[in-house]
């Protein structure tokens, strides 16, 4: 999810796009800089990059969806990506990737955090030889919550997936087809429950392409390619079922319903939107958020145009938490 200035707030999945009251944010996640939100469903983190010269950054966790919250501090800078930190269902453990490219893993809560890789010690194992492993983009949990860390590959049709097991991380993608270009990138991991969606591109340029890619068990499954002919991804979405939302520059977007479906493109977006949502039944929702506005549009299949459906002013406390 692209960044933006004030709070986007998720929550656990709604009939309609109404007002939502989560509980009071912890003062030390005020004032200025970015947030993000990792996880899924009651159990998620909210996090924000560091800003006005901090090297630490602030998070905050909860249990019940919102309704309560617990400060906790990573004392490091998280990178500035949008999966650059993950929660384990059920544990409250938490993963994350830092700006110098170093992936941590937290006890419960984020209240204490260790080294688990960096980019070198990662990319010099057999699993991260056999990629060309150039880069660390995104952050997540595997089966039996074992750490997930994906990045980009330098060589043809790999996948930079990759998990930890007994001590050793092995590449754990799915298996792509040979006449995809390099490298190949992860845009976004999404775990849900046993399954997980990644969104990859390959290649360069104008021949950059597009596929989404489904994991149940130890098994993927492969959507149509979808060639971008030179548009770039500004944000990648996951709903139910496996649905999967990319948003390119030029007000453009396209999803995939899941395993098995095709590539659909949607009407021109909203100007200022800045992510899709899935929900309720088939519908998509772009989502927009400007300083303290926040401003919804759904579309429904077979509709030709977005329709506005709410325009949120939400109070925030704007200044230096210092």
């Amino acid at each position: 999810m692209r960044a933006v200035r004030g709070w986007l707030r998720v929550r656990p999945a709604r009939r309609h796009l109404g007002p939502a009251r989560p509980g009071p944010i912890p003062r030390h996640l005020g004032g200025h800089g970015r947030r993000y939100l990792g996880g899924r469903g009651a159990g998620r983190v909210r996090r924000r990059l560091p800003s006005q010269g901090r090297s630490f950054s602030p998070l905050a966790a909860t249990a019940d969806g919102g309704s309560r919250w617990s400060p906790g501090v990573l004392g490091a800078g998280l990178a500035r990506l949008p999966g650059a930190l993950a929660a384990a269902p059920g544990t409250a453990r938490l993963l994350a990737l830092l700006a110098g490219g170093t992936a941590e893993l937290s006890a419960p809560g984020g209240a204490r955090w260790a080294r688990l890789a960096t980019l070198g010690s990662l990319a010099r194992t057999a699993a991260g030889r056999r990629c060309g492993l150039t880069g660390l983009a995104a952050a997540s949990f595997g089966p039996s919550n074992a750490p997930v860390l994906a990045g980009t590959c330098t060589h043809r049709a790999t996948a930079g997936v990759f998990t930890l097991s007994g001590g050793t991380w092995h590449l754990a993608g799915p298996a792509l087809p040979a006449s995809l270009g390099a490298p190949v990138r992860i845009l976004a991991v999404t775990p849900a429950g046993g399954a997980a969606t990644a969104v990859l591109a390959a290649g360069t340029g104008r021949n950059v392409t597009l596929l989404a890619a489904w994991r149940h068990g130890a098994r993927w499954a492969l959507s149509p390619p979808l060639p971008l002919g030179g548009a770039q991804v500004r944000s990648v979405s996951a709903g139910p079922g496996g649905a999967t939302g990319i948003m390119l520059n030029g007000r453009a977007a396209v999803t995939v319903a899941g395993p098995g479906a095709s590539w659909q493109w949607l009407p021109f977006l909203p100007p200022g939107s800045q992510t899709l949502a899935f929900g309720p039944g088939a519908r998509v929702a772009a989502l927009a958020a400007a300083g303290s506005t926040f401003t919804g549009w759904t579309w429904a299949p077979g509709s030709a145009a977005w329709a506005k459906v709410q325009t949120l002013h939400v109070p925030i406390q704007y200044g230096s938490s210092a």
